[in-house]
């Protein structure tokens, strides 16, 4: 078998890497920095089993409940933490304390991005807080389905991470709860890299790096990058990092023609930032932190129940949260320049990549 999938539309899930029995398909990264499926013509079979996997060659449309709401935790120091209004951090404390595993994104000591599995509340803070770059799933697929039988699961990851493991794992366990989170697309992480090693030639080893710093307020965050002796905040705006993201020009190339939009969502809650509250809510608002949360399934509908004594919360339109978030219905646009932005990705800095680059 040549490939899975045409790159230009592979999400990197690694969907087909775990499900092959012959361990034939290894992730690599290409130029871009993104990782691909790679086939070993020897080790092949042909059996099929990854085209029979992959989310996006078998996306189905499903029929989503979307009962949607706005709240935040009620806990004020757990919301300053969190990049919203701390949902994710009651759902995580809800599943560990029935002795479930909780697995999401969480940079390493290299900075590298990676999902991990935590089972204690005192590994929860790796995993709170947004990381504006794709993560590394590697087999933490193949990690769930040995434990999914014995153990009530919490995935956090993009629509089409939550597509993947659904599509590897098959059975809808009633052990497995996904969320996904509203996504504008997954930025290379090689771009990420490369701005570390920047940011780290000038001012030493990066010790943490926080995309989403709240301490000006949620909604008008800053990133802080912290160093051994100092501690560097850029305002959003002016951050060329971010800059990059949201001019779309490092998104992996599947974001432009997103397969899991509203109406084939495959988590049982999604969870993002309910951006224009004053305009819709006003009496919900608050400095540290507002979510917006659509219940897709009954699963999830059961496990808001579980958690919203301790949330503040009100129900509200679909159309509401589209109108601030409307990467749920409609993917960005390629931008023409993309491939000469790939190409010199190796040889201008930051800096000079965002003056030749932003919108």
């Amino acid at each position: 078998m040549e490939q899975v999938l045409e790159k230009n539309k592979c999400t990197g899930c690694t969907a087909c890497q775990n499900i092959c029995p012959k361990k034939a398909i290894t992730m690599k990264e290409d130029k871009d920095g993104f990782k691909y499926p790679v086939i070993d013509k020897e080790k092949c079979i042909n059996c099929g089993l990854c085209i029979k996997t992959c989310p996006v060659i078998n996306t189905t449309e499903n029929k989503s409940i979307n009962k949607c709401y706005v709240g935040y935790n009620k806990n004020e120091e757990i919301r300053l933490k969190s990049s919203s209004g701390g949902i994710f951090t009651l759902i995580a404390n809800y599943i560990l304390e029935q002795n479930g595993i909780v697995i999401g994104a969480a940079f390493d000591k290299e900075n590298k991005l990676k999902h991990i599995a935590i089972e204690n509340k005192r590994s929860l803070e790796k995993l709170r807080g947004s990381k504006y770059l794709q993560s590394d799933l590697n087999d933490i697929f193949s990690y769930i389905k040995e434990k999914i039988k014995d153990n009530k699961i919490l995935f956090v990851g993009t629509p089409c991470q939550v597509a993947g493991i659904k599509s590897f794992i098959k059975n809808d366990y009633n052990n497995l709860i996904c969320i996904d989170l509203v996504c504008h697309g997954v930025p290379s992480p090689k771009l990420f890299q490369k701005y570390i090693d920047e940011l780290e030639k000038e001012n030493g080893k990066l010790i943490n790096y926080n995309f989403r710093d709240n301490k000006t307020g949620w909604d008008t965050y800053s990133n802080t990058a912290t160093f051994k002796n100092k501690t560097i905040t850029e305002d959003r705006k002016e951050n060329n990092y971010m800059k990059l993201f949201l001019s779309d020009i490092a998104l992996r190339q599947s974001c432009f023609n997103c397969n899991f939009k509203l109406g084939n969502k495959y988590s049982d809650i999604t969870l993002g930032d309910f951006w224009g509250i004053k305009n819709h809510y006003p009496e919900m608002y608050n400095k540290s932190g507002v979510s917006a949360i659509i219940i897709n399934t009954e699963k999830g509908i059961e496990l808001f129940s579980s958690i919203n004594k301790e949330i503040e919360y009100k129900e509200c339109k679909l159309e509401e949260i589209v109108s601030g978030n409307p990467s749920l219905k409609i993917s960005g646009k390629e931008p023409k320049n993309r491939d000469n932005f790939i190409n010199e990705l190796d040889t201008l800095s930051i800096k000079q990549l965002t003056k030749k680059y932003q919108k």
